[in-house]
């Protein structure tokens, strides 16, 4: 079974400012989905890194002195240990990817501070996918064990392989998944709309196809390839 969920169907449950809900497992890493409006203060995560991507709205962070304003499609790495705070003058929306459970604590495992030259990252879906032809995919950033990629999906067909654990959020567009893998005794189909994310299990693989190129992040687990 495929597990799906629906961005604009979360939001209606949270009613409260930085109200948090946990969508799914992917791999090592909790997949959450939260309302941003108003402010966090300063914190740090000494023992995990966070992966912000902004669905809707506008979500400013600040982090060492500087500020930056997160607009829908872009995604933010905030090393651990780096303190940093967040706030919205509107109610936005956004994902969060993020290791909970404890680490293991080797000597010098456990950072108050964040590391020598480490910045946070930022990167835009629509910037990477400019100059990409339907049908391909770009890199955008690596943390915790998990790749993220934004892909431009071609009129038609595309298949597709979850080496490990994915997650496939559809951002633009219509898509009709289809497929199969250990544990399935037929084909699991669907069509997906704008919002609407689902996790494939590791070793699935099948196709998707679409009237026009979509606009979709995909998230995966690399620990275990």
């Amino acid at each position: 079974m495929i597990f799906r969920a629906s961005i604009p169907e979360i939001r209606e449950l949270l009613q409260k400012p930085f109200q948090v809900y946990p969508v799914a497992r992917l791999g090592g890493i909790q997949v959450y989905v939260y309302r941003s409006h108003g402010e966090v203060q300063k914190h740090r995560h000494p023992e995990f890194d966070e992966v912000f991507m902004v669905y809707e709205g506008l979500v400013t962070f600040g982090i060492g002195g500087e500020e930056f304003t997160l607009r829908p499609d872009e995604l933010l790495w905030i090393p651990r240990g780096m303190a940093h705070w967040s706030g919205s003058r509107l109610p936005s929306m956004v994902l969060l990817f993020r290791r909970d459970e404890e680490p293991l604590r080797w000597n010098g495992d456990f950072r108050i501070r964040e590391g020598p030259g480490e910045r946070p990252v930022i990167v835009r879906i629509h910037e990477a996918l400019q100059d990409a032809p339907p049908g391909s995919s770009r890199f955008l950033l690596e943390a915790s064990g998990v790749r993220y990629l934004a892909v431009r999906t071609r009129e038609g067909s595309m298949e597709w392989e979850a080496r490990g654990p994915a997650l496939l959020l559809l951002l633009r567009g219509e898509l009709t998944l289809e497929g199969k893998g250990p544990g399935f005794t037929e084909p699991a189909q669907g069509i997906l709309m704008p919002g609407e994310l689902v996790i494939l299990p590791q070793g699935m693989c099948g196709r998707w196809e679409s009237d026009r190129p979509a606009v979709l992040l995909w998230a995966e687990s690399v620990e275990h390839l």
